[in-house]
Parts: C-alpha cells; sequence; structure tokens
C-alpha cells in the first residue's frame, strides 16, 4: 500500500496538446495517478505556464499550431526557470529522427502516440523521481 500523498507532495504536470479527446485522456489518466495537472492546447501557452506555474513536469505533444513541441521545448529550456524541469514528448511522429530531435532541444524522453496510460504513468514517475533526487 502506497503512503497517501500531502498537498506538498503532490506533482504539478502541465500537458500541452491540441487534441481535445487526447486532452482529457491524458487529464483523467494523471489526475487518476494523484497528480495536479493544467492542460494547455499550444505550445506558446504552454511556454507562458511553465514560466508561471513552474510545475514539476511538462508533457508536451510534438504537432501543436504555431509553437509546436520542439520550439517549446528550447524557449522552456532558455527560460530562467525551465532548465530544471523535466520534459516529456508525447507524440505520433515516432521515427528515430523525430525523437532525435526533440531529445537534442532538450527533451528528457519521448513517448509516441498511441500510448498506455500505464506507461505514460511511469515515464512521468520516472521523470519526477529523477528531478527530486536532483534537489
Amino acid at each position: 500500500m502506497e503512503p497517501e500523498r500531502t498537498n506538498c507532495d503532490v506533482a504539478r504536470i502541465i500537458f500541452a496538446d491540441d487534441d481535445e479527446l487526447l486532452r482529457d485522456v491524458v487529464l483523467a489518466t494523471l489526475s487518476a495517478a494523484g497528480y495536479v495537472v493544467g492542460v494547455v492546447p499550444d505550445g506558446e501557452t504552454a511556454v507562458r505556464a511553465v514560466i508561471l506555474k513552474r510545475p514539476d513536469l511538462v508533457i508536451l505533444d510534438v504537432m501543436m499550431p504555431g509553437i509546436g513541441g520542439v520550439e517549446a521545448v528550447r524557449q522552456i529550456r532558455g527560460s530562467e526557470v525551465g532548465y530544471e524541469i523535466p520534459i516529456l514528448m508525447l507524440s505520433a511522429r515516432g521515427h528515430e529522427g523525430d525523437v532525435q530531435i526533440a531529445l537534442r532541444a532538450g527533451a528528457d524522453d519521448y513517448l509516441k502516440k498511441p500510448f498506455d496510460p500505464d506507461q505514460l504513468i511511469a515515464r512521468a514517475e520516472v521523470l519526477l523521481a529523477e528531478r527530486k533526487r536532483s534537489f
């Protein structure tokens, strides 16, 4: 049995994707796992939210209108708060070249769509644990 999380232990996650149905699925999946999740529809809003809210984890779609996920990663990493926040890319683009571009831009991990909700939770937990250990 896992210990209950207190309010200060609850990880805050920002998730950006232009697909409303996927936003709902990810929100439900991560909320059921005990996380506080803010969802936004695009990369520009994600960058602003990260700078304002300083979440514990960011999950970005690669292909979004306006600023895509890779550019959002670059902007987050270039901000004074974003260098330390783990970033998980979640994308239908699964070619190795796409993965490498995202990782070189500063993403920490890459999960291909369609994904298993348990895999999403597992990847989030790993990134959050690594962040905790680095402090």
